[in-house]
């Protein structure tokens, strides 16, 4: 399968309503299995078992096995591509030097796509036209390029596909590194390689697909018949950027638009959510560049990463319905009959077992568990009863009322004596101060926008410190200064 042209015979069964065209998926190394819509390559047998409407096939196909030999140099990966006959060529053509810039613009006089890619930005990425279809070929290396597409730029796409042509080396990827954002307090930022930028945190913004449900709440809203039955629940799917769309378990990110379904009861929807989609600005700014690597490592060795997820977060919360005869049934355990044994006291062994039954729908299968949560329960009490002791003791003397111990008149005051508990007033002037100052500083710290979450993205290139990981991705400006937002870090207030 390392022949394109055998590939492609591979996909005559290809539905014509998928939303990536199988011309592009064979040029990208893969091989259609007959399963569903799963393609295989040939040089690292990686599989990629679904697609969404504008992905990009190479892009997924690094994310998915980025040591894959075709990945890192289609020319040496064994792959041989389809180069299409040259027709209808002057025979005077033969002897054109298309490495002159001029000459490759002048063989695109029969372009048949100008409104998709121009013959302008063509011949300046190296390629002339072979006046057959919309291929194209590059006057150094000889890549052929064709099937273009109007979001592809010729110099990606020339530096993606052939990165050893010295073409590419000479002039494309200089011109790339200088059409990068720019601000003369970037400037150490723009000597570094855009593939480094993630790595350092820095992630070029973008705004979302769906911005109607830019927010948990708006998300949070399409779940109203999302199947009961499944653990992931529609918090923590909402929280991780997905909205559903009414159908079985299907759900897709407001942000980057990918779609997930199929849910296994070990998935988390953060984990998938990196590991499917890791060009995803929201997961970039919320979850961090390391996250997302993780998880794609995640892919070889999900059992692993699993287990550190499970003590990273817990899993999906739900409550389950506890009646009275329930609970008294299992009071006679083992286990609740050792707590009672050691002095704890039987409400808070039964509100423990309670709270228990109704996080996980089991009881204490250890009475040393059972034991720690009636503690926890104790301690709690405790702590209220100590602060309540406090209150009463600042401000308790407002309650008391002046009494005498003498008889007067009707119309006479009572006179005070030592016997009377005269009511204090306490200097509350420092403790006013104190709070007024916490509230001042909570404020501070306090998103913009949304007014709940604390600030976590520094915005480029005005660098303004003003929104939460939640509101940041929904915005093209900055809420501050207005400036437009090109780029944003994750940043972390210790």
């Amino acid at each position: 399968m390392n022949s394109e042209e055998n590939r492609l015979e591979t996909f005559s069964d290809w539905p014509t309503s998928a939303p990536v065209s199988h011309v592009r998926i064979a040029k990208a190394g893969f091989y259609f299995t007959k399963e569903g819509l799963t393609v295989e390559c040939f040089a690292c047998h990686v599989r990629i078992l679904e697609w969404n409407y504008g992905d990009q096939v190479m892009a997924k196909h690094k994310a998915a096995s980025p040591s894959c030999p075709f990945v890192l140099d289609p020319t040496t990966s064994g792959n041989v591509p389809i180069i299409p006959q040259l027709i209808s060529q002057p025979s005077s053509s033969v002897n054109l030097d298309f490495t002159q810039e001029s000459v490759r613009l002048a063989s695109f006089r029969n372009w048949p796509i100008p409104h998709i890619v121009t013959p302008e930005s063509l011949a300046s990425a190296g390629f002339y036209y072979f006046d057959n279809g919309d291929n194209t070929k590059c006057a150094y290396c000889k890549g052929v390029m064709t099937s273009w597409l109007p979001e592809d730029d010729p110099d990606k796409e020339h530096k993606r596909h052939f990165p050893n042509c010295a073409y590419v080396i000479s002039t494309i990827s200089p011109r790339l590194l200088e059409r990068l954002p720019r601000d003369n307090s970037l400037t150490n930022v723009d000597l570094v390689e855009k593939e480094d930028l993630d790595a350092l945190g820095v992630n070029t913004h973008k705004i979302p697909k769906k911005p109607s449900c830019a927010t948990v709440e708006s998300r949070l809203r399409t779940f109203s018949s999302w199947p009961s039955e499944l653990i992931q629940t529609p918090e923590d799917l909402s929280q991780a950027g997905f909205y559903y769309e009414g159908i079985g378990d299907q759900v897709r990110c407001f942000h980057c638009d990918g779609g997930l379904r199929h849910w296994d009861p070990e998935d988390d929807p953060w984990t998938e959510h990196a590991r499917w989609f890791p060009l995803c600005s929201f997961v970039k700014i919320v979850k961090g560049h390391d996250f997302i690597v993780s998880c794609s490592k995640a892919q070889v060795d999900n059992t692993i990463l699993q287990e550190k997820l499970t003590n990273l977060k817990p899993k999906a919360k739900r409550r389950f319905n506890v009646t009275d005869a329930e609970l008294d049934e299992h009071m006679s355990s083992e286990q609740v009959t050792t707590a009672l044994n050691i002095g704890l006291s039987i409400d808070r062994v039964k509100r423990a077992l309670r709270e228990k039954l109704q996080q996980t729908g089991a009881p204490f299968v250890r009475a040393d568990t059972l034991v720690l949560a009636a503690v926890n329960l104790q301690i709690e009490e405790e702590g209220r009863s100590e602060i309540e002791a406090e209150c009463t003791d600042n401000y308790g003397d407002f309650m008391l009322k002046p009494t005498t111990n003498h008889v007067t008149s009707d119309d006479s005051s009572p006179t005070p004596s030592d016997d009377v508990p005269l009511a204090k007033v306490p200097d509350l002037s420092k403790k006013l101060s104190l709070e007024e100052e916490n509230r001042i500083l909570r404020e501070q710290r306090l998103c913009k926008v949304c007014m709940d979450n604390e600030v976590g993205v520094v915005f480029l290139p005005c660098g303004h410190f003003a929104t939460c990981v939640n509101c940041a991705p929904n915005l093209q400006d900055c809420p501050v200064c207005r400036t437009t937002i090109k780029a944003t870090v994750r940043t972390f207030l210790a």
